[in-house]
């Protein structure tokens, strides 16, 4: 078992990887239902859940029929190979020993539901591209989930709308404003103003008409702004002329 303390929170890309979930219930299905999306996913066991039966009639997973207990090492050294990531998630202790055991050979990184793996799958929460993992490493579940409502109620759905918009005002800010120091500082006051977060509870385009606006006042009349000929660079919205 890895020790707690070397580990560490990484964002990888799963597209293509394989990943292999064992037992079809509750467990594999939560499972499923994150991995299913940036994975290859697999989940095999002799029953399933309903929301695994409609997750592969939807394309998202394939589920592999196998009773397990009575299933050769052979066989799951078969469906192991070549995965990612293998998740031992039976009721039954002793066979997500053995199947942590198999995948451990072929140095196959493991998550195990009753006892802590080679990976710990963190609590998500996801806002569009913000993304955000909470995790105690096992020791407490419960300080887990109440994090997660913590942080839930402070991380609006509007989160992801500021990300789009600062993603939007940097592209413009690079075509018009030469210093990074200046567009850091420009992109902060819009991102601590209280009309652009109300703007998003009226629309997309009024938060960012309220950040464009915040963008020229602060640019001292266009003079630290760049040039292309005599013309200022704008963007699709017309900004500044718009202003």
């Amino acid at each position: 078992m890895a020790e707690t303390n070397n580990f560490l929170p990484l964002m990888l890309d799963l597209s293509g990887k394989k990943i292999v979930i064992f037992g079809g219930g509750s467990v594999g299905e939560r499972k499923a239902e994150l991995f299913c999306g940036c994975a290859d996913t697999i989940v095999v066991s002799l029953d399933f859940s309903e929301r695994l039966h409609e997750l592969e009639a939807s394309g998202q997973v394939r589920l592999s029929r196998l009773d397990l207990t009575a299933a050769e090492d052979s066989e799951l050294r078969e469906i192991i190979s070549g995965a990612f990531l293998v998740i031992p998630a039976t009721s039954n202790f002793e066979l997500n020993r053995k199947i942590t055991d198999i995948a451990g050979e072929s140095d196959i990184l493991i998550n195990q539901v009753d006892d802590l793996g080679s990976v710990v799958i963190p609590s998500v929460i996801k806002r569009g591209d913000l993304v955000i993992g909470i995790s105690t490493l096992g020791h407490s579940p419960a300080v887990s989930k109440y994090t997660r409502r913590q942080i839930e109620g402070v991380i609006t759905p509007e989160y992801s709308d500021m990300i789009r918009l600062q993603d939007e005002l940097r592209s413009y800010l690079k075509l018009n404003v030469k210093e990074q120091k200046k567009r850091k500082a420009v992109l902060w006051k819009v991102l601590e103003s209280e009309n652009v977060w109300k703007g998003f509870s009226e629309s997309y385009e009024k938060a960012a008409e309220e950040a464009y606006t915040i963008i020229l006042d602060n640019l001292e009349n266009f003079e630290q702004l760049s040039f292309n000929g005599n013309r200022l660079v704008t963007n699709d919205r017309g900004f500044p002329d718009k202003v």
